[in-house]
């Protein structure tokens, strides 16, 4: 059953928020095992719940499948007239999610964490006064309004957690459920925090259930809910809990639930429930309460909405975290003053000649007098100094250069000698030019710390805050609005990172010439010897960088771990290294095929090099088939759109992958 998307619950129907789970069953389906098996209960609007149990007892499992991030193999559940399934849509904004690891990003101050939440999940009907007040209620409510202006990572724990708590309330959920709400507090934050769900369930009428392991504070909760081994061994008050177990705290059960069979203290909790069924049935009935109609979503932020928000919330995490606008600014600082020192001594203005084949009336005059040097090699030792003939004024000359006459004599210098008489080999001095060897050099090095600066972008963007991410998914937050906001955000970053960085470098190295007064001051950011056009550089870096930080992107997309996507920066940048066709030549086959294809670093040093054209052209300066700046230019856009269309078709696959239901056997 689904539920149309309308406006908020209203108060006339908080009594159809009844969570009812009828027989709950749960395998898992690689191996079969049950991790949940028979559960059974009932819980009404206005309780706080503690579900307890030890390690692996299916307290996780349980909590997914409230959620519907899992499908169950038996039974049902139901928040009021809905059934919950694996869809996570069927629940968006009626249930609020707490997870272990907070959801806000640390460097934003409270109030802007709360507002941005806000835009993401309040439906757009309200305007910004709204927003605000009910941004001031709820902060007010938790006990974190006095400190709205305050960073999220100067907060103590738990007040993060209140924090994100208060994210979750902004929706005004009819469920709320809080996983390890008080691990790695302190015991004063930790009775506070359950303090205060205890009040607000009361006094909201919602149900919250709280997963926990500290058993101490456990005790405010309306109703115990206690699993071992996937199985309900207990629902019901605390001090019942004592008296069924025959213990003395809390902790004792655990002992006790170790000591003894799982299926002896499932026997004796059906048994309590029979009981207290059979109580009931003594007691006078009421009137039935009326369900009212079916609850109704509240109508989700649109598309642009959620965009606009995100990147808005990004741009301001970026200035407000002092850490990453230090790496931002310090890094390509850092590169240009290795670039600078590196090849601040380099003579870009070095001579180098180009040769070309001998012609035919030179290959004959060459063949004649190779023929006489070699006649003159072949000559024995002592040849009479008045003999007049060719070979013999040559042999005469090479016995007083000894050195000569052995590389003369020896098998390379024939086979060279060969091939140029035949008119494969390049001898003849053509034309003087400028060797490009040094400036080609240059750009590389610049280049290739551009493409670097893409995949540092890009690796870590998602993975850093990957809670944020699933629970805002799961709430309703478009991924393609997600991975639009990360292509004007890394756009904007990379942009801030690469043009003054380029800019300084031209200016550096044009700086001597303009301050000699050899140049006027206006040719400063006119083209040089160093970088070439300013604008056509400028625009190929940008684009190259921009492909590194979507193929970053889709490995931030696929892990959930920073230290993890970390050890792909080598394999990423190695490609790169080897394949963009300046340390290997690449001329045709496979190898260029797909360096073509997926090695951004072929296209940006094409698009940024100056192609000495010769026919037949020199080996030393071939390295392949000659592109315009326009075609490497384009094939880079080409490559940017594919790559981040990947990014996001891979985020969608990792978040149904890390939510999806376990396969069945």
């Amino acid at each position: 059953m689904t539920s149309e998307p309308n406006q908020s619950p209203g108060p006339s129907t908080l009594t159809s928020f009844l969570l009812q789970v009828d027989k709950l069953g749960v395998t898992a389906g690689d191996s079969g095992r049950e991790l949940l098996s028979e559960i059974t209960l009932s819980v009404m609007p206005g309780e706080f719940v503690c579900v307890l149990g030890p390690s692996g007892a299916g307290k996780t499992t349980l909590v997914r499948t409230l959620l519907g991030q899992l499908t169950p193999d038996r039974g049902e559940i139901r928040f009021g007239s809905l059934r919950v399934s694996g869809d996570t849509r069927v629940l968006s904004g009626l249930v609020g999610y707490v997870p272990q690891k907070e959801i806000v990003h640390d460097a934003l101050p409270v109030g802007r964490a709360l507002h941005y939440a806000a835009k993401l999940r309040l439906p757009p009907s309200l305007d910004n006064k709204e927003v605000a007040q009910r941004i001031d209620t709820i902060a007010g409510d938790v006990g974190i309004l006095h400190r709205l202006a305050t960073p999220v990572a100067k907060l103590s724990g738990g007040e993060s957690k209140r924090v994100s708590l208060a994210v979750e309330l902004l929706a005004l959920p009819r469920l709320l459920i809080v996983d390890e709400a008080t691990s790695s507090l302190d015991p004063a934050s930790d009775a506070r925090i359950m303090q205060l769900l205890s009040e607000y369930a009361k006094s909201h009428n919602i149900t919250v259930l709280c997963v926990t392991h500290h058993l101490e504070n456990a005790k405010l909760a309306d109703r115990l809910v206690l699993l071992a081994s996937g199985r309900l061994v207990w629902s019901g008050g605390a001090r019942d809990a004592l008296d069924h177990f025959g213990a003395r705290s809390l902790s004792e059960i655990y002992v006790l639930l170790e000591d003894l069979p799982v299926e002896q203290w499932v026997g004796l909790h059906k048994i309590f429930q029979h009981q207290q069924e059979e109580n009931a049935r003594e007691q006078p009935k009421s009137a039935p309460t009326e369900m009212g109609q079916p609850p109704r979503l509240a109508a989700r932020p649109s598309w642009f909405r959620q965009f606009k928000a995100l990147l808005l919330r990004g741009l301001e995490v970026l200035v407000c975290d002092r850490g990453s606008m230090a790496f931002i600014v310090g890094v390509p600082l850092l590169m240009v003053a290795l670039a600078y020192g590196d090849f601040s001594d380099e003579d870009f203005g070095d001579k180098a000649y180009l040769t070309r084949p001998l012609e035919p009336r030179e290959i004959q005059l060459a063949g004649q007098l190779w023929g006489h040097t070699l006649d003159a090699l072949a000559m024995s030792n002592g040849t009479k100094a008045e003999s007049m003939s060719v070979p013999a004024q040559i042999r005469v000359f090479l016995d007083k250069e000894p050195k000569m006459k052995e590389r003369l004599g020896s098998p390379e210098t024939a086979e060279l000698v060969k091939k140029a008489l035949a008119g494969d080999l390049s001898v003849v001095p053509d034309k003087e030019i400028t060797n490009p060897w040094p400036t080609w050099k240059f750009r590389f090095t610049v280049m290739f710390g551009i493409l670097i600066l893409g995949f540092l972008a890009g690796l870590t963007e998602i993975v850093k805050e990957r809670p944020i991410l699933e629970r805002e998914s799961a709430n309703g937050v478009a991924t393609s609005a997600y991975i639009a906001s990360k292509f004007c955000l890394l756009g904007i970053v990379l942009a801030v990172q690469v043009v003054p960085a380029v800019c300084l470098l031209q200016v550096a190295f044009r700086m001597p010439e303009v301050l000699s007064a050899s140049a006027p001051w206006s040719t400063l950011f006119q083209a040089g010897a160093q970088l070439g056009e300013l604008g056509p550089f400028l625009l190929i870096s940008w684009l190259a960088a921009m492909v590194c930080a979507g193929i970053g992107l889709v490995f931030s997309g696929l892990v959930k771990s920073r230290e993890r996507v970390l050890l792909v920066l080598p394999l990423l940048i190695l490609p790169q290294l080897l394949l963009g066709g300046m340390l290997i030549r690449l001329k045709g086959g496979m190898l260029t095929t797909v360096a073509e294809i997926f090695v951004p670093a072929f296209w940006a040093f094409r698009g940024t090099i100056d192609y000495v054209v010769v026919n037949p052209p020199v080996p030393l300066y071939d390295i392949g088939e000659a592109f315009t700046r326009w075609q490497a230019a384009g094939v880079l856009a080409l490559q940017m759109v594919a790559i981040w269309l990947i990014a996001y078709f891979a985020l969608v696959f990792s978040l149904r992958r890390f939510s999806a239901p376990p396969k069945r056997g």
